[in-house]
């Protein structure tokens, strides 16, 4: 396969960062805060997920070549540092992965198979592995298959989903009904005395973690220089938007 064919676009490359940082599984959480999702949502987002992104793209531009992560650490601590970076990177995902896979098991149970499958440990380490090596075997098809893919499952699991979502919210207001908060908060701005909130808002942020992890791909899109900064910005919009107004939609 030529390089040429190999190459990346903007939008096929968002999506492997929405794939990277979104997840649906995060709504209720935020959802269960009441108002205050406007601010742990903004916060998060504009403190947070923009600067990382920011930094990722400064990065990616100026240093155009193969590496990430160990690319940028090594060039100012030296290998070692490299090395160590891309290895704390690779374990942190490694775990990350297999806890949505998981979550992903359970929910197959639910949804085509038997409920009592989510309580059973064989089930979920077999969809684990099965989901695990599956993708991996994509993979080494080739960057282009495994783009489509991710684009094709990001589109189909996670953003669709939101907008159906979305619009459920608002065809419920569209017929009259109000918000009900329940035993949620109206206040917008969290109390931060309570160090629950404090812990929430931390959570609330690694939601939002993972930007960076897709710059190993720098040199597999067209015009990196340029392509890079309008994929990260096109996603950044698209995983607030997904997160505030589904979780919005869900209150």
């Amino acid at each position: 396969m030529s390089t040429k064919s190999q190459k990346l676009g903007v939008f096929v490359f968002a999506m492997m960062n929405v794939a990277l940082v979104m997840s649906l599984r995060g709504l209720p959480i935020i959802a269960k805060t009441g108002y205050q999702m406007i601010f742990y949502v903004l916060f998060a987002s504009f403190l947070f997920l923009l600067p990382v992104s920011l930094v990722s793209a400064e990065l990616a531009t100026g240093w155009p070549k193969e590496g990430g992560v160990y690319r940028w650490v090594k060039e100012a601590f030296g290998s070692k540092m490299g090395f160590t970076a891309i290895w704390l990177q690779w374990v942190q995902n490694t775990i990350w992965y297999s806890t949505v896979l998981a979550f992903a098991a359970g929910a197959l149970s639910y949804l085509f198979l038997d409920p009592s499958l989510s309580s059973n440990k064989i089930f979920i380490v077999a969809i684990i592995l099965i989901i695990y090596w599956g993708a991996t075997f994509i993979n080494f098809i080739g960057l282009k298959a495994a783009s489509w893919f991710t684009t094709a499952c990001v589109l189909g699991g996670t953003i669709f989903p939101a907008i159906l979502i979305i619009a459920l919210g608002v065809v419920w207001m569209a017929m009259g009904h109000t918000i009900d908060p329940q035993n949620a908060s109206m206040d917008i701005m969290p109390n931060f005395k309570d160090m629950n909130s404090i812990a929430f808002l931390a959570g609330t942020v690694l939601l939002f973690a993972g930007m960076e992890v897709s710059a190993v791909h720098v040199m597999d899109l067209k015009n990196p220089k340029s392509s890079y900064p309008k994929a990260i910005f096109l996603a950044i919009l698209i995983i607030v938007i997904c997160f505030l107004f589904g979780s919005f939609a869900i209150f």
